[in-house]
C-alpha cells in the first residue's frame, strides 16, 4: 500500500473593514483547515498583543483567511465579537 502524499495547502490572511483592505501577499503553507485555523488564531493573537488598539478599535474588522484561489476559507470577526 502506497502512503498517500500530503498536500500542502497556502492561505493568505486579509484584514477587512468595510472598504478597507490589508492584503497577505506572502501567505503560510498549512496541512489543512484545522492548522489554518490554529494559525490564524495565532496571529489574532500576536497582533493584539503588538497593538495598542482597543476591542472596539477593531470593531468592523475581520481576518479573512483564503486559500491559493481566493475562495474564503473562514474568517474571523476582531472586534468584541471575538472571543479567546
Amino acid at each position: 500500500m502506497e502512503a498517500t502524499a500530503l498536500k500542502i495547502m497556502r492561505c493568505y490572511f486579509n484584514l477587512l473593514s468595510g472598504s478597507d483592505t490589508i492584503k497577505d501577499t506572502d501567505g503560510i503553507e498549512v496541512d489543512d483547515v484545522e492548522e489554518a485555523r490554529a494559525q490564524a488564531m495565532k496571529a489574532v493573537e500576536e497582533l493584539r498583543e503588538d497593538d495598542d488598539m482597543s476591542n472596539e478599535d477593531w470593531q468592523g474588522w475581520r481576518l479573512e483567511v483564503v486559500d491559493e484561489d481566493g475562495g474564503i476559507l473562514f474568517t474571523i470577526p476582531l472586534g468584541r465579537s471575538f472571543i479567546h
